[in-house]
């Protein structure tokens, strides 16, 4: 765990923000070079994307954190919404406004929305493994305590972990975050290569993630992340029986009207 990656006098520079702008400029760089060789596609809108992505992961991220939460934390000294560095952002919120941000533009600018939509899913898994090494450093998202050979031990006091779980031994659910995002982006690239409709890709995202991260998240032990039901469930994973289902009427809504 290292939550800053290096210190310059009283600053540090934190990691996982470090990580987030890795992943989009990472992910963005990939989809502007995808882009270039798909014949119809602009590039430059791959540009425009991660601009938009960047701008409406910060803030969905955050209000969701804010709203589902932990709202009576913010409520009670709401100077609280603008203090960044202290970490409280739901990666679930920065996908839902980044897709709508997308389709917004890709409505004002009249274009091929499942088209450009599909080429930028592929870049999803590349910002969810980034992401999530930031998590690691950060020392959140963490895993139940285990006695399973693949475990994680956090010992500074700084982080989520460290703090709730000392030197206890946790399921190492960033590390399979991060597993999963690299099987999903080669999921991902073989069904944009073999579709058969445009929007098969981000179709076949929201049945892939739903499924695998509704599974990671019976091992989390971060129960502050909101717990339903008599905590069985997780926000997260209502989220992805909703991100599942959304697939399953996309895929009915675009397999005959968007063939490509």
């Amino acid at each position: 765990m290292r939550p800053f990656l290096v210190h310059i006098g009283s600053l540090g520079v934190p990691a996982f923000f470090f990580m987030v702008m890795i992943a989009a400029l990472s992910a963005t760089f990939y989809a502007y070079h995808k882009a270039q060789k798909e014949e119809g596609l602009d590039p430059v809108v791959m540009l425009d994307f991660g601009i938009i992505g960047i701008i409406a992961s910060v803030l969905g991220s955050r209000i969701i954190h804010i709203l589902v939460e932990s709202p009576m934390y913010y409520w009670e000294d709401p100077i609280r919404v603008f203090y960044f560095w202290q970490g409280g952002f739901v990666s679930l919120g920065a996908y839902t406004f980044t897709l709508i941000g997308w389709l917004v533009y890709l409505k004002y600018r009249r274009l091929q929305t499942w088209r450009y939509i599909d080429m930028a899913v592929l870049c999803v898994p590349i910002i969810i493994f980034f992401v999530r090494i930031g998590c690691l450093c950060a020392g959140c998202c963490y895993g139940k305590p285990t006695d399973f050979i693949i475990h994680l031990v956090f010992t500074d006091p700084g982080g989520a972990a460290g703090s709730i779980y000392p030197n206890t031994p946790l399921h190492a659910t960033q590390v399979y975050n991060m597993l999963n995002a690299v099987v999903m982006f080669f999921v991902l690239r073989a069904v944009y290569r073999w579709r058969r409709y445009y929007g098969q890709v981000i179709v076949a995202f929201f049945l892939y993630y739903g499924v695998t991260r509704f599974m990671i998240e019976f091992l989390r032990g971060d129960v502050d992340r909101g717990l339903w039901f008599n905590d069985t469930l997780s926000s997260g994973q209502i989220a992805m029986v909703g991100a599942f289902l959304l697939g399953l009427v996309l895929h009915f809504a675009l397999h005959k009207r968007e063939a490509v």
